[in-house]
Formats: structure tokens, C-alpha cells, sequence
């Protein structure tokens, strides 16, 4: 029987969020956005991760295939997130995971979640809309795709036991952690809508169509200029490298010697800064003054180059490995 929970892993994006915190200026305006940010990316993986675990106990009758964080391209103009897909041969379900505390009303008309926490408000886009518009999504990709128009089963579900609902939804089914290996089994009874055959190309399908959202350079996101960071070789403890021999830094905090110190600094410029260099940009990166060393270092990345020698640009390709 194919039964398969892919893992899920933390995305790039975490380690884009670490090193943005380690080069941007102290005294930014902008670093209590950014560390609220990463703490929400934080928590709503630690609640996707306990989702995860509790699909486990689920007993199913026959094949399924767990899939997290699926992304994909439905049309020229729309873009799908779904926190978890679990597939059979007789469903399609969508979990929307909000791992959120304090009380929760779920207003509609228009749609909205606003979550009260000692006495402060917040306000979030619904989770309700969101979990419609991915199922709608992912019908209409299986529509194109196998000319399959099969419902799309959905749920929110709330990891987080310290949460009080005051208004609940009321288009969409709202799961508290236990009640999930039940629901998904109450699901399993149904009749199958496809061959195993068929069940097995859908899941191939969604894996190689996967296409994660580019979140990067980052800092455009916050629109903060190069200059608002530390550049040069900068170590996971935060203190600054100091060259050593040609391809080795040391660390003027720890003392310890940092690890591919080229290659993670070059990982800052693309995730951080920008989706080119220059190799004028590049020496001032890795404070290098020798342009034939930095054009070595250049050549021998899986970068895409555009113009002449004097102006020449070396451009990524987020999909790729940056290095060959």
C-alpha cells in the first residue's frame, strides 16, 4: 500500500530571516517588523509540524499521500499556498493551520479574523477565504490538468489548545488538534473518485509542479536600502571575519574559523540584497580587492551573465543551486 507523509522542512526563508537579523543595522526601524515576522514564520511551523503528527494517527483504508507546504502556479495570474494537502483515492482535503492563542471571532461579510490577547486586539486575513480560494484553486488545476471536477474537502484546524472561540465559522469546518485523525477517517469512507494509477500521477504532478513563491531579495520586502546593513564576511554569532589566508576567515568574536564563509556571504547577497552583483559589488561584499579572484568566484556559481566585461552583471535564478 503507498502511504507517504512527506516531511516537512524549514524553508529557505528561515535561514533568510537569521542572517537578515544578523547584518541589519541594530537601531533599524524596521528590526521589530522583521522579528515579528520570523516569530510568526516560527510559530506557524511549530503548529503546521503538530498538525503533522496527529495526521499520523489517522487509520486509512487505503493508499494516501500527505504533502506539506504545496505551491503551485494554477494560472498566468494565481498563485496557491496550501499549509497541508492529504490525498486518498476517495479524497482531496486542504488543512488551513493557524497556530494562534487567545479568543478568535471569525466575521464574515466581508471575511476577517480578529484574535483579542490581553486585552489588545489583532486583525488577520480570514483563514476561511483563504482555505476557499485554495480549494477553488486546486479544483480548477485538476480540472485543467485530468479534467477531473471533484469536490475539495477543507478544514482550519488550530494547534493550539489555549484558544476560545467566540464566533465560529460557519463555510468551513473548524478542527481542534484531537479531532483530526477522526475527521480524516469519516472522510475515508467515501467511494473512490480515481484509479491508484490516476492517485499516483496526481500526487507526481503536484510534486513536479510545485513552484514556491519568490520571497526574495528580502529586504525589498522591507524596503530597506544595502546600505542599513553590514557587509564583509559575517559569522552565525554575529561577529565579523577577518581573513586569514585566501579562503579563510576567522572570527573576531568566537575565534572560530568560519564555515564556507564565501559561499554563505554570497547566499546573504541574493536572499537579502539583490538578485544580481557586479563584480564591483562583489568586492565590496567580500572585501576582496583582486577583480580576477572575485571573477573565479563569480564563474564558478550557477549565475546567468548579461553585458560586457566593464558592465557585466551576474544575475540568480532562485530555483537553482546557487553553487555548481
Amino acid at each position: 500500500m503507498v502511504a507517504i507523509i512527506e516531511t516537512r522542512s524549514k524553508s529557505l526563508l528561515f535561514s533568510a530571516y537569521q542572517r537578515l537579523l544578523i547584518r541589519i543595522n541594530p537601531a533599524s526601524s524596521k528590526r521589530v517588523e522583521i522579528e515579528k515576522d520570523f516569530k510568526n514564520l516560527q510559530i506557524g511551523f511549530k503548529g503546521e509540524a503538530r498538525v503533522d503528527q496527529l495526521i499520523k494517527e489517522t487509520h486509512f483504508r487505503g493508499p494516501f499521500h500527505v504533502l506539506p507546504n504545496v505551491e503551485l502556479r494554477v494560472s498566468p495570474h494565481r498563485h496557491v499556498e496550501i499549509d497541508t494537502l492529504i490525498a486518498t483515492q476517495c479524497f482531496l482535503c486542504i488543512f488551513e493551520v493557524k497556530n494562534l492563542r487567545g479568543s478568535l471571532k471569525f466575521n464574515e461579510n466581508p471575511y476577517s479574523l480578529h484574535q483579542m490577547i490581553n486585552g489588545k486586539t489583532y486583525s488577520y486575513p480570514c483563514p476561511q477565504q483563504q482555505v476557499k480560494r485554495a480549494a477553488d484553486s486546486l479544483q480548477y488545476w485538476l480540472q485543467q490538468r485530468f479534467n477531473l471536477n471533484i469536490p475539495i474537502q477543507k478544514a482550519i484546524v488550530l494547534p493550539n489548545q489555549q484558544v476560545l472561540i467566540e464566533n465560529s465559522p460557519t463555510k468551513v469546518r473548524l478542527l481542534s488538534p484531537r479531532e483530526i485523525p477522526l475527521f480524516l477517517q469519516g472522510l475515508d469512507q467515501h467511494p473512490n473518485l480515481f484509479s491508484l494509477q490516476q492517485f499516483q500521477h496526481i500526487i507526481e504532478t503536484i510534486k513536479n509542479e510545485h513552484t514556491p513563491f519568490n520571497n526574495f531579495p528580502l529586504s525589498k520586502k522591507y524596503n530597506i536600502p544595502i546600505k542599513h546593513f553590514r557587509t564583509g564576511i559575517i559569522c552565525p554569532c554575529g561577529g565579523s571575519g577577518q581573513r586569514k589566508t585566501q579562503r579563510t576567515w576567522i572570527c573576531n568574536k568566537c575565534q572560530k574559523s568560519i564555515h564556507k564563509a564565501i559561499e554563505y556571504t554570497l547566499y546573504d547577497w541574493f536572499l537579502l540584497f539583490k538578485s544580481s552583483i557586479s563584480n564591483r559589488e562583489c568586492c565590496e561584499l567580500l572585501q576582496i580587492d583582486s577583480r580576477n579572484t572575485i571573477t573565479r568566484i563569480l564563474k564558478n556559481m550557477n549565475l546567468v551573465t548579461t553585458g560586457n566585461t566593464s558592465s557585466r552583471l551576474y544575475h540568480y535564478d532562485y530555483k537553482k543551486a546557487l553553487f555548481k
